[in-house]
């Protein structure tokens, strides 16, 4: 079983990207042998899952070109991010249609590299695509359980769906008598027990609730031993019945408030009603002492219902110096950590041109005692230049920064047609930023000169760079 991995390279052509896999072959090193049918399948089929590839003959080496504009690798694209319960869902899914197909064309899957470098995806549409490599023979098996093992160092330890889905395939993997073939059933068998739950907590139906299509048995496999979800859920219902009556027993007495004032007033009007018809249209006898005690009494209702709706207005104030207390707290550990940053992501501010995912963050007016900064002084490290004739600087001081037009994915967002997806990424390696250019269509331009697929380039003051028609200079 030959599993050496093959060297791999970056080609840009006119406007095609490739990853290329080849070996070295010098001087007639490796037999040679003819082609087989596997080979000729994968050249001559174009198979839904997998990388197109192209093969060449150069200088006496077998090189295979694999096509990979505006894809990324899963590697770098949740090298910062974490991989949620949707994301997760297409990727697995993706995986076994693969190994479904390949039964359609005679291949087994052992020329599969399931390694999270040489695996794309497209990062708008989250679908994954494979590398199928003729000489390379694999256990299958084998690299789909180590790969689980990747993915479960990636996943949104929040998403309580994505938890339980990967956990349970993780399960599912441990037994070294798996079956490829069988994963797909079992996902759907969890996606339904998920379905459920999240129709138990929201009180809509599980069809509402499926990600996948096809016919869904009923029969779970959760047992209770393994139900990780069932603490959450529990808890969640809790809380919501908590907070329900805290809500419910509030209304009530603002309730009791305005009802206690409004009664009040009904007993100042019939009191005032029974005087003027006395006194003006002399329709009722009252004597001195009658009249003494409604006079008291329309004063009293008076007085109290001054009272039920001064309390009815000051717990309506309360509420919401209540509400607008907890909003600033939640802003305020996001503004401490901001608070020396030029510019930091924050929604979009839509332009003319070009859409820059930046805002402008209001400098602290406290005045303190002089922090000495010693020898070690870290320098502001900027990026200038012109959008909508209006200068603009963004602070690279949180590193990695994805430069894109896709702002799901990208930290700069740039609304320039000739910027991909995800074009450029800004890192930081022994203390230097370096520029790479992540598959981008259109080339990452570093003073004048475009960066290779996936080339990176360290930077320094001055330096010009250009994304599609986006200029900056770095300082």
């Amino acid at each position: 079983m030959r599993e050496e991995l093959p060297e791999i390279s970056f080609e840009r052509s006119m406007n095609h990207n490739y990853i290329v896999l080849s070996k070295c072959n010098f001087f007639g090193k490796c037999e040679e042998k003819g082609t087989d049918y596997r080979t000729k399948m994968l050249l001559e089929n174009h198979i839904p899952g997998l990388l197109p590839v192209t093969h060449r003959q150069v200088n006496g080496e077998s090189k295979f070109y694999y096509e990979i504009n505006s894809l990324q690798s899963l590697n770098r694209l949740y090298d910062k991010s974490e991989i949620r319960y949707d994301d997760l869902t297409r990727l697995l899914s993706g995986c076994v249609r693969l190994f479904d197909r390949l039964e359609e064309y005679l291949l087994d899957g052992a020329q599969i590299i399931i390694k999270p470098e040489l695996i794309y995806v497209d990062v708008e549409k989250m679908e994954p695509y494979f590398v199928c490599y003729p000489e390379y023979e694999g256990d299958v098996r084998l690299a789909f359980m180590e790969f689980i093992d990747e993915i479960l160092t990636k996943i949104d330890h929040t998403d309580e769906r994505a938890v339980m889905l990967g956990y349970q395939i993780y399960r599912y993997t441990r037994n070294p008598n798996y079956v490829m073939s069988e994963i797909g059933k079992m996902m759907e068998h969890v996606i339904v027990n998920i379905a459920q739950k999240k129709g138990q907590a929201t009180g809509t139906f599980v069809e509402d609730c499926l990600p996948v299509t096809g016919q869904v048995e009923k029969d779970l496999i959760f047992d209770k031993s393994s139900n990780v979800s069932r603490d959450f859920y529990e808890v969640q219902e809790e809380e919501s019945e908590e907070h329900t009556e805290k809500e419910t027993t509030q209304q009530k007495k603002h309730i009791a408030d305005l009802v206690g004032g409004i009664f009040c007033v009904f007993i100042v009007l019939c009191a005032s009603t029974i005087l003027l018809g006395a006194r003006v249209f002399r329709s009722i006898q009252l004597n001195r002492n009658n009249e003494f005690y409604l006079y008291g009494a329309a004063g009293m209702a008076a007085a109290a219902a001054i009272l039920f709706f001064y309390c009815f207005l000051k717990k309506r104030k309360q509420d919401k110096i209540t509400v607008s207390t907890r909003i600033d707290a939640d802003c305020s550990e996001q503004d401490m950590e901001n608070q020396y940053a030029y510019f930091s992501p924050a929604p979009d501010i839509q332009r003319d041109d070009t859409k820059v995912k930046y805002s402008r963050l209001p400098y602290s007016s406290s005045c303190g005692e002089t922090m000495y900064l010693g020898e070690d002084v870290v320098e502001e490290r900027m990026l200038c230049g012109r959008l909508n004739g209006k200068e603009v600087h963004i602070s690279l001081d949180r590193l990695p920064m994805t430069v894109g037009k896709l702002a799901s994915v990208s930290d700069l967002v740039l609304d320039d047609t000739a910027v991909s997806k995800m074009h450029a990424r800004f890192e930081e390696h022994d203390g230097k930023i370096y520029l790479c250019d992540l598959n981008s269509t259109n080339g990452t331009v570093h003073n004048g000169v475009m960066l290779e697929v996936n080339q990176s380039v360290a930077l320094e003051p001055g330096d010009k760079l250009r994304f599609g028609r986006t200029c900056f200079t770095y300082s």
